[in-house]
């Protein structure tokens, strides 16, 4: 049996390419609590990105554009400060797990909050990951 909704909705989806529009993006980033702010530069190399929120794909479009910006610019070090997660999903894990592989001493630092910690440890990138208790404790290695 065919649902009448079902054909308007994939109909949709065909015309907008299979991409959501930017109103959508913004408005998900912006009922989400998502924040991603860098830490004002200490003059060390190091950038510092705080995440605070729900991460899920959705919500990934603030730290993909960070981690961009991150690619681009001069850092030597990158931190990524996960104590203000939420919940994040396995769209955050690939997103950190390739800037692992592409930005130079990359390093999350925590506390990690449980449901992170356990997501890394079930995946088994927490033992790819180069982990911090703390963002000074990043810093100094």
């Amino acid at each position: 049996m065919r649902l009448p909704f079902r054909s308007r909705a994939t109909k949709a989806r065909r015309l907008r390419g299979g991409r959501r529009p930017t109103y959508a993006s913004w408005l998900a980033d912006t009922l989400s609590g998502t924040d991603v702010s860098p830490l004002p530069d200490r003059g060390d190399g190091a950038l510092v990105l705080v995440l605070a929120g729900e991460f899920d794909r959705g919500t990934l479009a603030p730290f993909r554009r960070a981690l961009a910006k991150a690619k681009a610019g001069p850092a030597t070090q990158t931190i990524i400060d996960v104590s203000g997660i939420v919940y994040a999903d396995s769209g955050l894990l690939r997103l950190l797990v390739q800037a692992h592989h592409q930005l130079p001493g990359f390093t999350v630092a925590g506390p990690l909050p449980p449901q992170l910690r356990r997501l890394l440890e079930l995946s088994g990138a927490a033992g790819v990951l180069r982990i911090a208790p703390d963002v000074a404790t990043a810093r100094g290695a």
